[in-house]
This record gives C-alpha cells, structure tokens and sequence, in this order.
C-alpha cells in the first residue's frame, strides 16, 4: 500500500526546491481547479515545470519507482488485467505480470482510492506500483479501450514491440527495407539477418517520423544519409539506439543497432576465447607501452574485445582515457571521450588532447587517416599503452592498411606490439545455432621480428602466431560449430 501525503506539500516541495516560483504557485492553483487536475499535473500543463522533474518529485515523496513506458510493449493479456473503466478512472496500466507479482504504472501515486481499486483485481498476487508519465498511460489506456486487440493498429505501439522483440531475441540490429508495396523489417541475431514482420507503408510513415524525431534528424531530409542515436529505457534495461537512414529507389532504409547497456561490459574470460587466445592476449596488455590494433570488419566484436581488454587493465593506479565515435558502453574509472559531443574535429586532435592529459593507456575507437595514425604510433612511442581498432581482414592486411595510409614501415614497428583479428562464429547446440564465440588470428611482434622488418621492410616475414585455419581446426576438433558456419563467416578455408 503507497501512503499519501497531505494536501499541498507537492505544491510545498517544489517551491522549496527552486521548481515553481512564489508568483507561480496561485496561477497553478486556479488552473487546477478549472480544470480538475492534480497540482503537479497543472503545474506540466502551464509550461511551469518539466514533467521528468515531476516524477522525481513524486517518486521521492511516495518512495516509488519511475517506470518509464515509451518504448515498453505489454502483452494482451497483461494489458486488459483490468478493464477500461477501471484501468481510466485510476490512470493505471500494468505492465508486468507473472504469477508472483503485477507490475502497476500509475500516474498520481497519492491516489489511495485508486490503488485500492487496482489490488483488488489481483488478490492472489502482490502488486508493486511504479510511477511513470501521464502521457505515455495514456497512450496505453487507448489501447485498453480497444481491448488491445491488434496493437499493430497503432503504429508507435507496433513500433515499440518491434524494437521489444528485437532486445528480447538479442539482436544487433533492427533493418527497414522499404519495397514497392510493403516495407519489411528484419533482424541481425547472431550474426545472422532473419524476417521478423512487414508493416504497411501508412504505419511506416508514422515509425521513420519517430525514429527521426527520437535520434534528433531532420524529419523533412529524405535524399541525403542521416545518423543520430538516443537512449531509451526498457523494461528495466537501458538500450542505446544508433539509427542511420540511407535514400533509396523505393523510400529510405533505415537501420537501428542496438547496444544492450544493462549487461555491461563482459570480463575477457567469459568472451569465449580459448586458453592460448587469452593468455595471448593478457600478455599483449601487461606491455606499459607500445601500439595493439585489433582490425576486423563490422560486427566481428572488436570493440566487444577492447572494452574487455580496458576491464582487464583498469585499477586506481593507471590513468585509461578514451577517445570514441561514440562512446558505446560507460566504464567506472575510465575518461571516455565522445569526439562529437566534445566538439572534437577528429581523431587525431582528440589523440593530441588526451597527450596532454598524462595517460598511461589510451583507446582510440578508430584508426581512419594518415594524421591519426601517426599521432597515435607517436604516442606509443612516448611510454604509453595505445589500443586501436583498424578496418582489415586479417593482421597482415592490417600492416599494408598502415602503409596506405601513409606510414612508412620504420615509423611503427618499432612501437608495435601486436595485431588481432577476430570473426564470430555461431556455437552448434543440439542441432541449432545458439550464441557466438570467436574465431581468432595474430601476430605478436617479438623484437626479433621487427629487427628483421626494419631491415628489409619485407611484411612477408610476418607468420601468424595463430591463423584463422588454427582456429577453426580448434573449433571442429572441439565440436563447438560445424564446416558450414565457419565456411559462412571466412568462406571457403582449407581445413
């Protein structure tokens, strides 16, 4: 049960906080008697106060959770638990339900009447009620009203349980493909692109609306490429979005990534990585000094990789700052750089800067020009740590990658410690694909063999510590995956 709080302490509390104003506080009350709403609630009406500021009021008075039911999908079933009238006359949508516990989202937790109301429709439950915006119950009442027979009516709502399938399956990305008649959407899982739904081109007009508007893009711009990202808040989990839009013959394709940021950053050990890999790969980062690269194409999990790898490094005692485009996941302890949102012009300024700032290791998110290069190679040369990521297939493409860039062999191998290629590949479990783990390539770069690349500048004298063929001889011997998979993600390898 929430217990109330006298008449006016809201109005008291905001005032006390500096969120309404003395000459303020008479207008909100007459408004609120003209319009029979609650204090706070007029309060948002008139412009006075942001509603976000509203609930942290009253989720600290009532010690009530903030829910937040934007992007939330709710089953049926879950949805019309209580009927219209009564989910209406108490402004309240469940949105959780199992057979423990109800999940309540209500508006004025003070409304003790209401909450009553809502514990009798579950009396073999508990029922926990969380606070969360007015408008977005009522986004959720409408579709009560409708018995919520077809959420898919609602475009918004479709949309929301479009991007709810796609963090409950695990996906890396959510495609909108537009078509002559339909628009199709699909999935990345593991990897791999699957179809999940088509959708009308009347709703989709109202989705890329949304999408635009929530990634902050121009919603008039149809004929140029756009990119933007936005943080959202489902069941629970914080899910960064990262949507980018592309014009085509038939409309534009859009394309959301999804970064899971509930689950954190995974230790080194539970990537999947056998024992040499790991091994090989904690002696590269005991180095105080020197360049690592890890290069692979898109969705190899190089970046998954780094940020393990900085977990691994990170302790009171060293200095880590970051520069990235953007920042993908928040590690404690570590100064991470957003090279937009810091109004940085590029990388190598951003590595510049951080020079200055006395770090120990420094991950730059992406090797992209000749000016970052050498910057970085010339800060690994200065006693610090340098992690980078480089677009290249393999560890020697990754060498010839720098030479076209513009670097002589000279200027880096001295500084060059390692470089690491990855592609992940899906685990066979009983006769399906479930979850991925990676298949690896290096070369560790041993003073002898930069001797000898220094003196003859031949890259031909790198031999792979361990090859992708290795890996994947590892991995069948093992049964972890089958020819197939591996023959999907590399091509054709001789085995």
């Amino acid at each position: 049960m929430i217990v109330g709080l006298r008449l006016g302490s809201i109005g008291e509390t905001l005032f006390n906080r500096g969120l309404l104003t003395k000459e303020q506080i008479p207008i909100v009350v007459k408004s609120q008697k003209k319009s029979n709403l609650l204090f706070g609630q007029a309060a948002v009406g008139l412009g006075f106060l942001k509603e976000e500021d509203l609930l942290k009021i009253l989720s600290e008075l009532y010690s009530i959770e903030i829910v937040s039911l934007e992007f939330l999908y709710i089953n049926k079933e879950t949805l019309t638990s209580i009927d219209y009238e009564a989910a209406a006359s108490c402004f309240a949508v469940p949105f959780f339900r199992d057979d423990k516990i109800v999940k309540v989202a209500v508006a004025d937790p003070g409304n003790l009447r209401a909450i009553d109301a809502v514990n009798t429709y579950f009396p073999n439950q508990k029922v926990k009620f969380f606070i969360a915006k007015e408008t977005e119950i009522l986004r959720f009442l409408e579709a009560i009203k409708c018995d919520a027979e077809n959420i898919e009516k609602d475009p918004l709502l479709l949309l929301n349980k479009i991007i709810f399938d796609a963090v409950e399956l695990k996906a890396s990305d959510i495609h909108f493909e537009p078509s002559e008649n339909l628009v199709r959407v699909r999935l990345r899982v593991d990897g791999v692109l699957r179809i999940l739904k088509t959708i009308d081109f009347d709703s989709w007009m109202r989705i890329k609306s949304r999408l635009k508007l929530i990634a902050n893009l121009n919603i008039t711009e149809n004929r140029r490429p756009q990119s933007g990202h936005t943080r959202i808040y489902l069941a629970g989990k914080s899910i960064d979005l990262r949507i980018s839009t592309h014009p085509g013959i038939l409309g534009e394709n859009f394309v959301v990534r999804i970064f899971d940021l509930s689950n954190g950053i995974a230790p080194l050990l539970e990537l999947g990585f056998s024992e040499d890999d790991f091994l090989w790969l904690r002696r590269v980062i005991s180095f105080p000094s020197g360049i690592f690269l890890i290069v692979g194409p898109t969705g190899s999990g190089k970046t998954t990789t780094l940020y393990s790898l900085l977990k691994e490094i990170n302790s009171l005692s060293v200095n880590i700052m970051t520069l990235e485009d953007p920042v993908e996941y928040q590690i404690d302890g570590v100064r991470q750089l957003d090279l937009r949102e810091e109004g940085i012009l590029s990388f190598a300024d951003g590595v510049r800067s951080i020079l200055r700032q006395d770090p120990d290791v420094m991950l730059v998110g992406e090797i992209r020009d000749e000016a970052t290069a050498a910057t970085a190679v010339r800060a690994s040369l200065t006693g610090r740590l340098v992690l980078a990521t480089l677009h290249a297939a393999t560890p020697l493409e990754g060498i010839r990658r720098l030479l076209d860039l513009g670097l002589k062999l000279s200027d880096f191998i001295p500084s060059l410690i390692g470089i690491f290629s990855q592609r992940l590949v899906r685990y066979l479990v009983d006769g399906e694909y479930r979850g991925r783990f990676p298949l690896t390539e290096y070369i560790y770069f041993s003073e002898e063999l930069k001797k000898h690349m220094s003196e003859t500048e031949d890259i031909t004298l790198c031999k792979v510590d361990k090859s992708f063929q290795d890996s994947s001889r590892e991995a069948l011997d093992k049964c972890l995956t089958d020819l197939r998979e591996i023959e999907r993600v590399l091509g054709n390898v001789h085995i």
